[in-house]
Parts: structure tokens; sequence; C-alpha cells
């Protein structure tokens, strides 16, 4: 998420919003004193603020690939968190990222190794089925997993202590309301070989049948790190 292209981040990221307190509410059921946190793709600070009034900490780490104005205020690492050296601590969370990793796989043995023992990894992530009112006419976008593809990929090497899956559908008054919506939170899937043009536009818009909405489907996984023979 390149937040110096999404000026109005907040003000439009209804579902990430969302996403995040399902998160929260269901970390806090299993655990909410923590020694050290680390954040994956902070930005402008959604998650944070629901962890700064809900968690108990000693320390928390922030990190996306660009520093926002909101995470000047906190210990950050930027940089690309599949390649950056991670420090141990005892929770790392995210929200609303995990869908733009292409190896989660190896994500998740970096997490692991960077966990202390007994270590919580908690996230939300868009899965199957989000935006398809959009890609079903683009015929392109994130190629978002399953919930329980999703869940074995961490499985081996997490205890799984809670899965939780839930939409959220966010509705406009017209189709540019709608793109504006994908513009401003970054997650816009009209690229590539499809170029939206005045012709084009009008499709578009005659394939939402006056219905112009998104669906936002997400699962949430608090996972416990085993220990490895």
């Amino acid at each position: 998420m390149r937040f110096e292209t999404a000026l109005s981040y907040d003000e439009f990221a209804y579902a990430q919003k969302f996403a995040a307190t399902s998160l929260i509410n269901l970390l806090k059921i299993h655990k909410q004193d923590f020694e050290n946190i680390y954040e994956i793709g902070a930005g402008s600070g959604v998650l944070t603020k629901l962890i700064l009034s809900t968690l108990n900490y000693q320390k928390i780490t922030l990190n996306d690939l660009y520093k926002s104005e909101f995470m000047a205020k906190f210990e950050t690492q930027i940089g690309d968190i599949t390649s950056l050296n991670l420090p141990k601590v005892d929770l790392i969370i995210s929200s609303s990222v995990f869908q733009w990793i292409d190896d989660l796989e190896a994500l998740k043995n970096r997490l692991h190794a960077s966990l202390k023992p007994n270590g919580i990894l908690a996230f939300s992530m868009f899965c199957g089925g989000t935006l398809e009112e959009l890609s079903s006419y683009t015929k392109q976008g994130l190629s978002y997993k399953n919930s329980n593809e999703i869940r074995q990929i961490f499985e081996d090497k997490f205890e799984v202590l809670s899965v939780k899956k839930d939409k959220f559908v966010v509705k406009f008054n017209s189709l540019k309301e709608l793109l504006n919506h994908l513009k401003q939170t970054g997650v816009n899937n009209i690229n590539g070989k499809f170029r939206l043009t005045k012709s084009s536009f009008k499709e578009l818009e005659n394939h939402f049948n006056g219905e112009f909405h998104l669906t936002y489907n997400f699962v949430n996984l608090i996972c416990k790190k085993r220990e490895l023979q």
C-alpha cells in the first residue's frame, strides 16, 4: 500500500477498519498483555490506534514500505517485510496486508523465526470473493486465497487458536464514487491490460446495473508459535 498515492486512506478505508477491529476483538479473547509488538503494514495507523487503546505492551515497532506521517511518532522498521531482518518479539500483528504477499509460505517461516517461544501471530487478510463485483468484469485483480488455503499454510508451524471469517459490503451512489474509493485505498484492480475509457466506463456502469457495491471477504487468524523439534 503506497500511501503517497492514497492520501485520504483513513476516510475511505471502511472495510479495512472493520477488519482491523474484528482482528483486535478476536485477539483480546486470547491475550492482551505483550512485551514487544511488531505491526506489519502500519500505514496511516488504522490498526495501530486499536492496538494502543486495547493492548498492554512495553514496546511497539511499526513496519511499512514507506514511513507515513502517523508512523513518524513511533519506532519503525521501513522496508519489504519479505526481506527485512525482523526483531525478536512476542506479538506480530497485521491487517489487510498479507493478501499482497506472493509467497506466504516463505513469510510464514520468517515470522515463525522472529517470534519468541509461545509468541502470537495475529492477522487479518482479504480472501476469495473480495471485489468480485469488479473482477467479474475486468477479469483481473489479486488472486485471493480462500480461508482454508490460508489456514493450511500456517498450521504446520503455528497452533491456530482461532479462525474467523467475515465480510464487509461497501455501498456507493455511483460508479465514480466506487472507483474513487478504490483509488483512495490503493486496492484498485483496474490495471494491466484493462483501460478505463469513456465507453468501458459506460459498460462497467451497466455491469453494476445500478447496484454500486463492493464485497470484502476476510479471514482473521490468531496463531501461537509451535516449538518444532
